[in-house]
């Protein structure tokens, strides 16, 4: 027995010094299973995890300051190839997660200097904060751009040079123009602007990465302060804030959770006061792994696609690697809200997006609990009188846990061009009006199951003896707006009509969602645009009268004519609601499923399943 550690039974033996075949089955002695412990030779179980590790923005400077530096990047897996670092691998088990804070803009009175953002860390990775931006403060102490993940941009009151970024993390800050203007902040893949000799510079763009599941901009830079021109520095595309516009203003802090830096502030270099500058954004940690895992906090929620475990960290907290995670699978279909038509030849309403998995496609994944549920409602039409010229609204989202579908964009009207969204709108009839190209759909991007796009692009208003007077209808979930008729034999042109939606039988019944909305014309000969199938709304004419886009539809909203003596027919329509729709299989159903609030319904159907469909906001129980 003591030969055997005082463990009876066989004695396993041991093979170059682990433990053999990667496993340990079978019976020990006590004092191998320890000494294999401490030398980190025992069985373990391992997680793979690729990362995105983004610090704090740096903040903004003062009196023309320059914009902050955004905040380190650092990932795996996705996002630009260059800036990519190898996945990790780490031992199951609970590992601290930090997220960085964005630093403080520069304050003028009482003097303060700028902050760097923090650093982020997970694991062996740590990105470094972004550089605070250059200025002046009341004591007339001139303060250098600071160095860091991205550099701060050069101010005109101080050192004009902006400042070094962190290899393989960001880029330097842009200079600023003595006595002219601050320079832009650096953002992950850009240099900051230099300033414009009569405009703050621009911050560096920042970094595109979908290990979210959606394509998201990190590490925008701040945008420099202007002097007495509204020709601030605009902040880098991924939460870059922008530069402040005398007299006065302040820059605009970073977006949270994106690294971007804080905008300078403006005014003259010896004001009496000046705006402080813009905070930089805080950082974020996103890890993804096929190994379940959980965390500590609820401000970094774990999502599940299918395939990987999503973990996405707002503030500082732990990982638990290794620990169940108990996802419920339903199909879904979340459509956002219609965008508005527009009044006088306006431009139909673009359709809400349209996203679905039903039937079988990747399921959305859920944890026990409360989700809310946001049913977008639909963009505001053009209103009365209808001799106004006036552009409508477009749709708001709609959304459950990680699928959001984006609201339909307006139709143009007015000087207002047509809007981008799920479905762009359609551009507007007038004699003279820049106005008339169709809005962009599917923007963002976004794919679902059911279909590679959430929507398509509005129609283009079309000629009338030279001069666009037809309007284009908005475009829809399955096809594009109509262009605007060319003249008709009368002289008269006709509305493009709204492009067509996309059928779905998740409910149990085929309902066809997002018809975009007829475009608008001139009259009386000439006839509205009809809405596209799927709740899109016609557009008015001298026979009939603007239609709004369908409730829970996500239609849109029908452009408005140009009549003779009928302005009601002028007015444009609203858009649809949205709504959202889940359906789960009763087996997997747990006790605890519930819909709120009771206009929100839950029923059986076919096939041994049970939908909820939410045609307002409420609460998803699992």
């Amino acid at each position: 027995m003591a030969g055997n550690g005082g463990i009876i039974g066989p004695v396993n033996t041991v093979t170059n010094g682990c433990a053999a075949c990667g496993s340990a089955p079978g019976v020990w002695q006590m004092n191998t299973v320890y000494n294999f412990v401490k030398n980190s030779n025992w069985v373990y179980n391992f997680a793979t995890q690729d990362y995105m590790v983004v610090a704090g923005g740096g903040g903004g400077g003062v009196i023309r300051g320059g914009g902050g530096g955004a905040g380190g990047y650092s990932a795996s897996g996705y996002g630009p190839a260059p800036l990519q670092g190898c996945a990790l691998t780490s031992k199951y088990g609970t590992f601290a997660v930090t997220v960085g804070g964005g630093g403080a803009g520069m304050i003028w009175n009482p003097a303060t200097a700028g902050v760097k953002g923090t650093d982020s860390t997970y694991s062996t990775i740590t990105s470094t904060g972004g550089g605070f931006g250059a200025g002046r403060q009341h004591s007339a102490s001139y303060i250098a751009a600071g160095p860091g993940g991205s550099g701060g941009g050069g101010g005109v009151c101080s050192p004009v040079c902006g400042a070094a970024g962190t290899a393989c993390q960001g880029s330097a800050g842009g200079n600023a123009v003595s006595a002219q203007d601050g320079g832009g902040g650096g953002g992950v893949l850009a240099v900051g602007g230099n300033a414009k000799g009569r405009g703050g510079g621009n911050g560096g763009a920042g970094a595109p990465n979908a290990i979210s599941g959606t394509a998201t901009f990190y590490g925008g830079g701040g945008g420099g302060g202007d002097q007495n021109t509204p020709n601030q520095g605009a902040g880098g595309n991924g939460g870059g804030g922008a530069g402040g516009v005398a007299p006065g203003s302040a820059g605009t802090s970073g977006t949270a959770n994106t690294g971007g830096g804080g905008g300078g502030s403006a005014d003259d270099c010896s004001p009496t006061s000046a705006g402080n500058g813009g905070t930089g954004g805080p950082g974020v940690v996103i890890i993804r792994s096929p190994t379940s895992f959980t965390t500590d906090s609820a401000c970094a929620p774990v999502a599940y696609d299918g395939t990987d475990y999503i973990g996405t960290f707002k503030a500082s907290t732990n990982i638990n690697i290794g620990t169940a995670n108990p996802f419920i699978g339903l199909d879904y279909l979340v459509v956002a809200g219609g965008g508005g038509g527009s009044n006088q030849r306006g431009g139909g309403g673009g359709a809400g997006g349209v996203r679905g998995s039903f039937p079988g496609g990747t399921k959305l994944f859920l944890a026990p609990g409360p989700h809310t549920v946001q049913v977008g409602a639909g963009g505001t039409s053009g209103g009365p009188p209808g001799d106004s010229d006036t552009a409508g609204g477009a749709g708001e989202p709609s959304y459950i846990g990680s699928i959001t579908a984006t609201g339909g964009g307006q139709g143009a009207g007015g000087p207002t061009n047509a809007a981008s969204g799920g479905s762009g709108g359609g551009g507007k009839g007038a004699a003279s009006n820049p106005a008339i190209c169709g809005g962009s759909g599917n923007t963002p991007a976004l794919s679902s199951p059911i279909s590679p796009v959430q929507g398509f692009d509005g129609g283009d208003a079309g000629p009338h003896p030279g001069s666009p007077y037809s309007a284009g209808g908005g475009g829809g979930a399955s096809a594009v707006g109509g262009a605007g008729n060319s003249p008709l034999s009368n002289g008269n042109p006709g509305g493009g009509n709204g492009g067509a939606g996309l059928a779905n039988s998740i409910s149990g019944a085929s309902v066809t969602y997002g018809g975009g909305g007829g475009g608008g014309t001139y009259t009386p000969q000439g006839s509205g645009g009809l809405g596209g199938t799927g709740g899109g709304g016609d557009a008015g004419d001298d026979c009939k009268a603007t239609e709004a886009g369908e409730v829970n539809t996500g239609g849109g909203g029908g452009g408005g004519a140009f009549t003779n003596g009928q302005p009601a027919n002028d007015i444009s329509g609203a858009g649809g609601s949205g709504i959202v729709i889940l359906r789960i299989a009763d087996a997997c159903k747990p006790g605890s499923f519930a819909v709120a609030p009771g206009t929100n319904t839950s029923a059986p159907a076919p096939g041994s399943t049970t939908i909820a469909t939410f045609t307002v906001d409420g609460t998803l129980t699992l």
